[in-house]
């Protein structure tokens, strides 16, 4: 259990309640995982959900690849692509590779050339890019842990900030069917923004050059710490409570902290049958948007579709549609 001290050790020191910039770090990734209302901390076990914790690459055998596609609430759009790959048997790599399309966002001015309505400037987008680097391994058969190393940019118009963060996790095996996670996420130095689209035209007397610099201030990362808990309550495998070879159920749930939000809970379940056709329900406790989930897959040999739908109340609902492949 030391791990977890030293987990829990470290998101005392690094988060506190403040203002945070790069908010898109905290979206939910993964087909399975947002079905199961993003309950991914202890539960995850693959490169599709090592965004939530690290270690839950760790489970990954032989190579597993995979790409979801996400249309998310006002016309926005992200993908998700990932590759892992057991180097030894007890060291995991994994890569991920995340990107967001804002689609088009009409650009105003508070003061027209004429008039007093507002004038309109164009369109501009915004893109955000992610690539995540994770490495987990196990140092028994209780325990795993895992770090990931992320580097980000976010484009706004003409201006742009980036930078490095990293990910801790870890997961215990409790006995029982039951496993314990813990992961701080998006640990990093501040970012600014950077970029032409803060300078400003002035007269020469104010500056030769004709031109000024804008600066902006520094904004922390969005850290988050979570804690989950899975049980198997059923299943075919012997981590399971009740061993089942044609139906398996299992529940989880997780406690997050972000930097700059209340606490909430994500609790989902999963349910299989003969280890072919999953269906999944999840929920969210004190999320200020997000409520039930639903998910529904299907694994054939070692090729997987997973289709998933989430409510964001008066945002609308989400769905996303993944496919995965083990070799």
């Amino acid at each position: 259990m030391n791990i977890f001290i030293i987990i829990l050790s470290l998101a005392s020191v690094t988060l506190s309640n403040g203002t945070s910039a790069i908010q898109w770090l905290e979206l939910q990734t993964g087909v399975r995982a947002i079905g199961m209302a993003g309950a991914q901390t202890a539960a995850g076990d693959d490169i599709s959900s090592s965004l939530y914790n690290p270690a839950n690459v760790s489970y990954i055998e032989g190579q597993q690849v995979f790409f979801n596609k996400t249309n998310y609430i006002a016309d926005i759009s992200h993908s998700f692509f990932g590759y892992g790959r057991q180097m030894t048997e007890l060291d995991v790599l994994g890569i991920n590779i995340f990107f967001l399309d804002s689609g088009w966002i009409p650009e105003t001015t508070d003061e027209a050339n004429t008039g007093n309505d507002i004038g309109s400037l164009g369109n501009y987008k915004v893109y955000n890019f992610l690539a995540n680097f994770s490495y987990a391994r196990s140092i028994s058969d209780k325990f795993k842990v895992g770090l990931g190393l992320k580097y980000f940019r976010e484009d706004i118009d003409n201006m742009y900030a980036q930078g490095l963060a990293f990910d801790f996790g870890a997961h215990y095996s409790v006995g029982l069917g039951i496993k314990l996670g813990l992961s701080i996420n998006n640990v990093g130095p501040d970012v600014k923004f950077e970029g032409d689209g803060l300078q400003q035209y002035v007269d020469d007397s104010v500056s030769p050059s004709g031109i000024l610099m804008k600066s902006t201030g520094s904004f922390s990362l969005p850290q988050i710490v979570r804690l989950g808990i899975e049980g198997k309550v059923m299943g075919s495998d012997r981590m399971s409570l009740i061993r089942n070879n044609l139906l398996g159920l299992s529940v989880a749930a997780d406690i997050l902290k972000p930097i700059a939000d209340d606490m909430y809970a994500a609790l989902g379940s999963e349910l299989s049958i003969s280890d072919m056709f999953f269906v999944r329900l999840g929920s969210r406790i004190n999320h200020d948007t997000a409520s039930l989930s639903f998910g529904l897959g299907l694994e054939y040999s070692n090729f997987k579709i997973d289709y998933s739908l989430s409510d964001y109340g008066d945002l609308g609902q989400t769905g996303q549609f993944g496919i995965s492949l083990k070799f």
